[in-house]
């Protein structure tokens, strides 16, 4: 039967050198039994039809091969828990670095939108090369793990695990209500200065027989006060609806989500805008000399420090937010 030889011939290049013979015997002797069954129960001849309809419902040669042969993983289920674990690991220390680096990047010169969204790209780009290079390392060094070291190594014993461990185990979804009453009042009395208190912050000194007074905030940041009182409203109204819920809905990491992302973008607006602040040079020259021009760099780049800081914060919780709300979709 050229047909079966040639089948079993077929099947033998799918498999490893070491065991080949023993399957192929084995798997001929399988299907000659299987001819000689289906000839007796037909009556037919042991003919070439006979023996191509019994090769196809035994299957394609690569198929019967595969059957013999482990599973075969990149990185096995043995390994897999300790691989997401070291990419998460490491995504979260690159990410980080990124964001380091973007906020030196961003507090060195003066932006433009130009050179904002320029550095922005550099800096995206950079960090997804970064992942992409760091994934592959991290792929092919668990794969020869995977091939080398005894499963002995990484089996872990099974903890003694007691139901009653279920009450002390904090609900994800619940909310720190004290923590949000903190931030209500920050919130308020934030609105309360920038509205009702324009000079703060300022610089008060006296210059011989004169009392100076120097406004901290330049008229450019007043132009942003309407966007700041919305988004501190819109978070004092989503803060007490969580302190009255006292959970996380899908609504309201949505909503908050939104806020801050509002914030994040007035965030970058601001930076990319005027000056913040507005000393006189004249007065300061007359207290401090030549230190006044150092003085007054330091202060004007102050608020760019704090943006950068805020929109980092931000961006984290956002992230968390997010991150938070997918895996919470998929347990329910």
């Amino acid at each position: 039967m050229i047909i079966l030889d040639r089948y079993i011939e077929e099947v033998g290049k799918h498999l490893p050198r070491k065991n080949r013979s023993d399957i192929q015997k084995e798997i001929r002797s399988t299907i000659e039994d299987m001819l000689e069954d289906r000839a007796a129960q037909n009556g037919r001849p042991l003919d070439d039809s006979l023996v191509q309809e019994v090769l196809k419902e035994y299957g394609a040669p690569s198929k019967v091969a595969a059957s013999y042969l482990p599973v075969r993983y990149l990185i096995g289920p043995r390994m897999y828990p300790f691989f997401t674990l070291v990419l998460r690991i490491v995504f979260s220390v690159l990410f980080v670095i990124a964001l380091v680096r973007l906020g030196i990047a961003l507090s060195k010169d003066t932006l433009s939108w130009t050179t904002f969204l320029k550095i922005i790209g550099q800096n995206t780009m950079n960090f997804l090369t970064g992942i992409l290079s760091a994934f592959g390392n991290i792929v092919l060094i668990f794969a020869i793990l995977e091939r080398t070291m005894p499963a002995s190594q990484y089996e872990m014993e099974e903890e003694k695990w007691d139901p009653k461990e279920l009450n002390s185990v904090s609900d994800p979804d619940k909310v720190n209500r004290v923590e949000l009453i903190f931030e209500v009042l920050f919130t308020v009395l934030g609105l309360i200065l920038f509205n009702f208190y324009p000079d703060f912050p300022k610089f008060e000194w006296v210059s011989g027989d004169k009392w100076i007074i120097c406004p901290g905030f330049s008229e450019a940041f007043f132009q942003y006060l309407p966007w700041i009182n919305i988004l501190f409203l819109l978070q004092i109204v989503i803060d007490l609806v969580l302190i009255r819920e006292g959970i996380w809905k899908t609504v309201t990491r949505i909503l908050y989500c939104i806020i801050e992302s509002g914030f994040i973008a007035l965030a970058c607006v601001m930076l990319v805008g005027p000056s913040l602040i507005d000393l006189d040079m004249q007065h300061f020259q007359s207290i401090f000399g030549e230190a006044s021009e150092t003085i007054i760099a330091f202060f004007d780049r102050l608020p760019h420090f704090v943006l950068i800081i805020l929109i980092i914060v931000q961006s984290i919780d956002v992230m968390k937010m997010i991150w938070k709300a997918l895996n919470r979709s998929k347990t329910v």
